[in-house]
């Protein structure tokens, strides 16, 4: 069985690139580590409820997450998240220094 690790209310797999590109973890919720390869873009979303998305890649998977972490090119990090395909959808963020978790 895979391993997998608790943050917050939700269960994620411990996943490596590989795993994620054969498809099998589509829809699931995972964990993976790495470099963000270049300065994350941090774009304003003026709508309604005004609010900010952060987007980066990490080990050739585009990362989005509904926030403004302190994170910048080439630091290690783990995301918590759904892979979508081509992609996470972060649900959290750890860094050296701190956990960046959006709400659900």
């Amino acid at each position: 069985m895979k391993r997998r690790i608790k943050l917050g209310h939700h269960y994620y797999y411990i996943v490596t690139p590989e795993e994620l590109m054969n498809g099998k973890y589509k829809g699931k919720n995972v964990v993976i580590e790495g470099e963000i390869e270049e300065k994350p873009v941090i774009e304003f979303l003026p709508m309604e409820l005004p609010s900010y998305r952060t987007i980066f890649r990490i080990l050739g998977f585009k990362v989005e997450f509904s926030g403004t972490p302190s994170v910048r090119a080439g630091e290690r990090v783990k995301v918590y998240g759904v892979f979508v395909g081509d992609g996470i959808i972060a649900r959290a963020i750890e860094t050296e220094g701190a956990i960046y978790i959006t709400e659900e």
